[in-house]
């Protein structure tokens, strides 16, 4: 054999080593398209207004912390509006108190309903679970949230809630002064999704 022939030979050998080898590093011994009705996808912006002020954050002067006796409830209606172009689906994911006194830490029990706020002292249900929170740092949170957590906005609707806070204790500095801060979850839904 001569030299010649035992080099292309090799070469011959590396060149279907290669070809073989991409193939398998893939996974693929074969390859397929095909071509389907592409649909139309649904676009739009989402926007959630809280207390129909247009503004990005509103502070309820009636859940302030100030010169509230432990023990006390203060309720306050807060607006909800879908100020975006397609379906909405949104949920309280936090809220708690922030703290503006420093040394000082207030437990607040925070309860919602839908609808206009009714007075009273028990807590209220239908807009998010009652839940004690204690600042500085924020407690309600939903891990894992079910579909009946989700409450549903069409374009320009809007649904009011009641906010009720109790003051359950205050340590440290006296006294303590807060705002109970909210953030939601909004997600887009489909025409005809249910979250």
């Amino acid at each position: 054999m001569t030299q010649r022939r035992l080099l292309l030979g090799a070469l011959g050998v590396l060149v279907v080593s290669l070809i073989f080898g991409s193939v398998y590093t893939t996974g693929a011994l074969w390859a397929d398209e095909e071509t389907r009705n592409p649909g139309t996808i649904e676009t739009g912006t989402i926007g959630l207004d809280a207390h129909g002020d247009g503004a990005s954050s509103h502070t309820f002067p009636a859940l302030q912390g100030t010169n509230i006796a432990v023990g006390n409830f203060t309720q306050a209606p807060l607006k909800i509006k879908n100020t975006g172009s397609t379906r909405i689906k949104f949920l309280l994911a936090s809220a708690g108190p922030s703290i503006t006194s420093s040394g000082s830490a207030v437990t607040v029990r925070l309860s919602g309903s839908v609808g206009g706020c009714p007075g009273g002292t028990g807590d209220l249900s239908g807009a998010f679970p009652a839940t004690d929170t204690t600042g500085p740092h924020t407690a309600i949170a939903l891990t894992s949230p079910s579909s009946s957590d989700w409450k549903v906005l069409d374009v320009g609707a809007e649904t009011t809630w009641c906010v009720q806070a109790q003051l359950k204790s205050v340590t440290g500095t006296q006294p303590a002064q807060y705002q109970i801060n909210f953030d939601f979850s909004v997600g887009q839904l489909r025409p005809g999704q249910n979250p």
